[in-house]
């Protein structure tokens, strides 16, 4: 369906949201009480690629937290979103630790917490946490169409150092990337990851950008976003 003006685009999301992920979850009984289930969207689409918290979600939504835990396995298996796992070598203590959650759509997303009147301007926190959800959905999107088998993760170090995603590829090193939103990489930034690196070998560094043109650093490589995916998903 062609849609023409924003209005009509944010009114197409607004009704999917309302209708859909509400009143088809209700119909199917999937969910009984709707009023905390409804409360339990907008706080997920706020805390959307943050480190879940149940717990304080939970209080947020005036329910408990195997109230929350099974909302979220409704929207996976329903695939209106992803879990993202914290990277570990250890599958045992990969589970133990907290997962990012990422809804399969922006716009719906947005939706959800009613934020489609809100622009989102380049250089803000807003615009940057919005281009890591784009290219995290991307990849899942893309690692289901290729049908690699890659597995996805991210890494919060003990000193709040963050890698946003480890791509694990299967007969093939390990890619972390740090994914920036801006046309521009701060060569300093990046070096607080050298260590992560070292630490992680082998593996590769990238940092995915809106950069227009690929380069390699000391112990990285920049590249635009697209060249990326292209490297990720379609090279031998």
């Amino acid at each position: 369906m062609a849609l023409g003006n924003e209005l009509e685009k944010q009114e197409y999301l607004s009704a999917y949201a309302n209708t859909y992920l509400k009143e088809e979850i209700r119909e199917e009984q999937i969910v009984r009480n709707l009023e905390p289930f409804i409360r339990f969207l907008e706080v997920a689409a706020q805390c959307n690629g943050t480190i879940l918290n149940q717990s304080k979600i939970a209080r947020d939504s005036g329910t408990d937290s195997k109230t929350i835990e099974r909302y979220y396995s409704i929207l996976v298996d329903t695939l209106i979103g992803y879990f993202l796992e914290p990277y570990h070598r250890s599958v045992r203590k990969r589970q133990s630790k907290r997962s990012k959650f990422f809804f399969f759509d922006l716009g719906v997303k947005r939706a959800l917490e009613n934020t489609l009147t809100v622009p989102v301007q380049p250089k803000t926190s807003g615009y940057g946490r919005s281009f890591e959800h784009f290219f995290i959905l991307e990849c899942f999107r893309f690692n289901d169409y290729h049908r690699t088998k890659y597995k996805f993760s991210y890494l919060m170090t003990k000193d709040d150092l963050e890698v946003d995603l480890i791509v694990e590829r299967p007969g093939k090193t390990p890619v972390l990337i740090e994914i920036k939103s801006g046309v521009d990489v701060d060569e300093v930034e990046i070096g607080r990851y050298q260590k992560i690196k070292r630490d992680l070998e082998p593996c590769e560094f990238w940092v995915v950008s809106q950069v227009a043109a690929s380069r390699k650093g000391l112990f990285y490589e920049v590249l635009p976003w697209k060249a990326a995916l292209t490297r990720l998903f379609t090279n031998d």
